[in-house]
């Protein structure tokens, strides 16, 4: 049953409120349209080159290998084989379509359920799910989370199903089918969704035990299916050669539980308040800038949030928000430490976004808190409208304030992006006309690799087959060539050199960084 909804904010000036509401909007917007526009800047890594030549070889074999043997993610496997499988026969990477796509489903996921259910005036649900969909993109790298398809149907999928549950839970609609259906897509996506999925059907265990009148146990099957699957998936990642520890150097963690788990606790304790400015952030660092940014950025986002929860009723009880707390925070955790015991160190970009982005649902969470404890104690109602008003303007401006200041952080690169768009996709159009061509030899031309989008970026040279470069060996084996030129990135010409159509008349070829990535890549923890 749904709670009675809450009547639409009020305010001496309607007029201008309204409006108010409409340019945040706009701005959250905006942050998703740019974000969005340069999909079509995505490019494939050694990680679709090998894992698609296997599929063409293989078949289903190589399928039912990984998921036994590699990464024990039913969701997340099947899907990019699915994709592979197409890409494979149609001659097209399609990268950017399978991007979009993804993307449309995690945001369904997240935010739809919490826009139909919840008792939020309409306004209001709009601006909590469009705001939260343009921060989880703000105040950390994009590139390898959102821009990379095999690191994106990993872990986005998994944010999606903890966004949804979350915001489910802290308005009071979430029944038990929703709460086993978004369980069970983060346990199948990746091994970061089983330790989320397995802490939150833990504490749903000790609800239970504790024989809590709020747990309908009659209706409690419903769980029984994310609990199997978890089960069964958690039970092959601890089985899986994967976790053994071999394959990397040495360090005083790799292959160490305790010292592993002991190892993660200042890197947790720093992703919680942090956030990360540096857009080439290899998911090990956080510097002074980036601890302090965080505390600053995410106090003005509790309050944002605390004063919208406010106004629009999402007041909680506070002993609701313990277990998912819980949930998110032990998440963080154990998937550090899990990269100090498979890989000796942390590892990558896109764990530390996903990291990032968890802290921003604890964030969620406190908000809700604040806005239950702040409500009783103030005796918020809907006829204060003078106070309605002001938590509203608070609101507002806090949601604003983090977007711009961290949109300033990626503003160049975004430039880069968008400025450079055709020639990335003639630099795309280039690479798969040069490895489907007749011979043995293939080209691989870059874009700008503006770090918007492109984290790992392939250092120039001409490599053949059997020499070193794990990322051009798949590459040539996909192609079936055997010698592979790689040319660094381009940049932009001056604009004195750009035609009308923003085709560049020089000829120039050159690095626009030359910070490489310190890893190569390596399976997701």
């Amino acid at each position: 049953m749904k709670p009675p909804r809450s009547p639409a904010p009020r305010s001496a000036g309607p007029n201008i409120l309204g409006t108010a509401y409409g340019v945040v909007l706009c701005v959250m917007l905006s942050v998703i349209a740019l974000q969005t526009a340069i999909l079509p800047a995505s490019v494939w890594q050694g990680d679709e080159y090998d894992y698609f030549a296997n599929i063409r070889e293989h078949g289903l074999a190589f399928l039912s290998d990984r998921l036994l043997h590699w990464s024990p993610r039913p969701f997340s496997e099947i899907v990019i084989f699915a994709y592979g499988t197409l890409a494979n026969a149609v001659h097209k990477p399609l990268a950017w379509i399978f991007l979009a796509l993804t993307w449309l489903f995690c945001a369904a996921i997240a935010f739809v359920p919490f826009l139909r259910r919840s008792a939020a005036p309409i306004p209001m649900r709009l601006l909590i799910a469009v705001s939260l969909a343009a921060i989880f993109m703000l105040g950390h790298p994009s590139a390898d989370l959102f821009y990379w398809p095999m690191g994106t149907i990993a872990h986005l999928p998994v944010l999606a199903a903890a966004c949804g549950l979350i915001l489910l839970k802290i308005s009071n609609t979430l029944s038990l089918r929703a709460e086993a259906l978004l369980l069970t897509l983060a346990l199948a996506s990746s091994e970061a969704g089983v330790f989320f999925g397995m802490l939150w059907l833990g504490m749903r265990g000790f609800e239970s035990l504790g024989g809590r009148r709020t747990f309908p146990l009659g209706r409690s099957r419903w769980l029984l299916l994310p609990t199997g699957i978890g089960l069964c998936v958690f039970t092959v990642m601890i089985f899986n050669h994967r976790m053994g520890g071999s394959g990397f150097p040495f360090t005083p963690t790799h292959g160490h539980i305790r010292a592993s788990l002991a190892a993660a606790f200042r890197p947790f304790l720093k992703t919680l308040f942090a956030l990360q400015p540096d857009e080439m952030s290899s998911g090990s660092l956080f510097t002074r800038k980036a601890l302090a940014s965080g505390v600053v950025l995410k106090a003005i986002l509790t309050g944002a949030f605390t004063a919208l929860f406010m106004v629009c009723g999402i007041r909680p009880a506070l002993r609701t928000l313990m277990a998912p707390a819980l949930a998110l925070s032990g998440t963080m955790y154990l998937t550090i430490a899990a990269a100090f015991y498979a890989f000796g160190s942390l590892c990558c970009q896109r764990h530390e976004t996903f990291r990032l982005d968890f802290s921003i649902l604890l964030v969620l969470l406190l908000a809700a808190g604040l806005s239950t404890i702040l409500s009783a104690k103030f005796r918020i109602s809907s006829d204060d409208r003078k106070r309605e008003t002001t938590l509203q303007i608070c609101a507002l401006a806090g949601l604003l304030l983090f977007a711009g200041w961290t949109m300033r952080w990626r503003l160049s690169d975004l430039s880069l992006a968008l400025a450079g768009l055709p020639l990335e996709e003639a630099a795309h159009d280039r690479v798969w006309a040069s490895g489907l061509s007749a011979g043995t030899e293939m080209t691989y031309t870059q874009g700008t690799a503006s770090p918007a989008f492109y984290y790992w970026r392939w250092e120039p040279g001409t490599y053949h087959v059997g020499g070193s470069g794990w990322e051009v060996q798949s590459a040539m084996r996909y192609f079936g060539k055997t010698t592979l030129h790689v040319l660094p990135p381009a940049s932009l010409p001056p604009p004195s050199r750009r035609t009308l159509n923003g085709k560049e008349t020089g000829s120039e070829n050159q690095t626009l960084f030359g910070r490489v990535a310190a890893m190569g890549r390596t399976g997701e923890v």
